[in-house]
């Protein structure tokens, strides 16, 4: 019997491996969110404006044509991070789902624990825009 138990232990780390997956997908996707807001405040204005910059902890002057590229970038950045990420995702679902079907293993499935992460997830955090 012990053998059964450490196969629904095995399954149930792949399935929790697909959640911290999901949980990191969708803190970049907020991250993504929140630089094409920034992007589409820069565009419309004047190339030669200041603007502020937060890298790091440290508050730093440039210009619009210098920060709204970087922006650009660091946003294309993110969307292949998500890529991997749900690649990655995707395979690692595909492997618990044959493992499970492999050793027979079912699963029971509640609705409280998804309910509260997503309540959770709602509060995010919100960028400055100087």
């Amino acid at each position: 019997m012990s053998d059964i138990g450490e196969k629904e232990a095995q399954l149930k780390a792949m399935r929790e491996e697909c959640r911290d997956l999901a949980v990191k997908i969708n803190s970049l996707e907020m991250d993504k969110t929140e630089h094409e807001l920034v992007m589409a405040a820069l565009k419309p204005l004047d190339s030669g404006r200041k603007c502020f910059r937060m890298i790091g902890n440290v508050v730093v002057e440039r210009t619009v044509a210098e920060v709204l590229p970087a922006v650009e970038k660091n946003r294309d950045q993110i969307k292949g991070t998500i890529d991997t990420f749900a690649s990655m995702m995707d395979k690692k679902q595909q492997e618990a789902n044959d493992f499970a079907s492999t050793h027979k293993i079912t699963e029971q499935r509640s609705q409280g624990p998804a309910k509260e992460a997503s309540s959770s997830d709602e509060s995010g955090s919100q960028g400055v825009l100087i």
